[in-house]
Parts: C-alpha cells; structure tokens; sequence
C-alpha cells in the first residue's frame, strides 16, 4: 500500500495534507525518514510514526448503530440528516450502509468499508436473517403464524419468502424474522391482513444482536461478532 494512502485511511489527514506532512520529513518508517508518498507500506509489519507518534492501520471499519427515527439510510440527503452524520469519528473513511432502515424504523444499523461483507449480508443467496420487533394497531390473530411460516403473496407477482413470526404476549406485538429485504416488506406484510405497523425496531442481523446499545449510539464490533457475520 502506497505510504499517502496508509496514512490518509488512517486519519492522519487528507491525501494532500498527509503529502505535505511527509515532504516536510515527519514520517518514519522502520526507524528511517522517508520524503517518498510512493513508499511501499506493509500493514501487518511495518512500524509507521508521524511527529514520533506511533500510526495504527484498521484495514476496515465495521460499526453497529441504533438508528434513531428522523434519520435516513444515506451518506448524503438534502432534506434530511443521515445515519452516517452520527458515526463520528470516521469522517476519513468511505462508510457505506449495509442494508436500510426507513426513516420511520429504529434499530440495527451495520455500518462498514468492507465491500465483500457488505455483498455478502445484503445478498438474497447468502439467506441472512434480519429480526424485527413491531407493534402494530391491534391484536395479532394467530393465524398469522401460520401464513407467515409458509410465505404468500403480497401482489400478483410479488411474494415474500416464509418467515417466523413470534406473538408476544401483549398481542399487538412481535418479533418477526425475514430472510430478504424489499421494499416496505414489513409494513406490507402487516398491511396484506388488514394491519398497520406503528412501530418497528430491528434487533438483529445474523448472529448480530441491537443489545442494550442506546438510540443514536454506535459501538465498534469486536473481532468474534466480525468473524460470525463473516460466517454466516
């Protein structure tokens, strides 16, 4: 990896701005000045500092947000704020969304650079679950269970896959896992037997699990909840 590029994902600065630290001969690689924004770096060995600091390289970025309502699934909006605004700290990063939520849902956001994980969650043959809790505007007639577990039609050429649907025991809510992400699925399900989804958080992703994470809040993931998603 180019000596600009290395620094710049790391945070050090912008392309231009990492250029000029290093003309100026405040980098050291391996113990030696380097002047050269050509240089070869190797992340895994080499030991890296600028103004004597020592510079950790993360190849990726993979962050898990509870999205709050008011916010679409967006780098950029021009009417409205976005998920990416509340990942602080990442500005220098290309983060991109894995999956959406409508501006309406709250809940489990994954957040990352990493292109093949971002494929690989988001696409229909990987089959990954996506869990969901929502309440709706009246008690959930059991029936439901059953047609949701063998899958229906939502148009005459629409239909969803079969999902497990969960009623808890106030009734009007539930936990509904699903398999695909079109457009509104949720809502739209709810809404083919007379229901309106007031309410709708996403809990889980895989293996991945919301947790206790505060509304607006995001955390890195560890190494393990990296490696499951990696394995699902």
């Amino acid at each position: 990896m180019r000596l600009d590029k290395f620094l710049a994902n790391a945070g050090v600065g912008t392309r231009s701005e990492v250029k000029t630290i290093i003309r100026k001969g405040l980098v050291v690689l391996n113990g030696e000045v380097v002047t050269d924004n050509d240089m070869d770096v190797h992340p895994e060995t080499d030991e890296v500092l600028v103004d004597d600091a020592p510079i950790a390289y993360q190849e990726f970025v993979y962050v898990i947000l509870n999205k709050p309502k008011g916010y679409v699934s967006a780098k950029e909006d021009r009417d409205d704020p976005t998920v990416i605004s509340l990942i602080l700290g990442y500005e220098h990063r290309d983060l991109h969304i894995v999956g959406r939520l409508d501006k309406d849902t709250t809940g489990l956001l994954v957040i990352t650079d990493d292109g093949k994980l971002t494929h690989k969650l988001t696409s229909p043959k990987h089959d990954v679950a996506k869990t969901y809790l929502l309440e709706v505007n009246a008690p959930i007639d059991e029936a439901l269970v059953t047609a949701f577990t063998k899958g229906f039609a939502l148009g005459e050429s629409d239909k969803v896959l079969p999902s497990k649907l969960v009623i808890l025991p106030t009734k009007n809510q539930a936990l509904l896992t699903i398999h695909e992400g079109k457009f509104h699925q949720v809502k739209r399900m709810f809404a083919k037997f007379g229901y309106t989804v007031s309410e709708l958080q996403r809990v889980a992703i895989g293996t991945l699990e919301l947790g206790d994470l505060k509304v607006g809040e995001f955390r890195d993931l560890t190494k393990d909840e990296v490696t499951k998603l990696k394995s699902l």
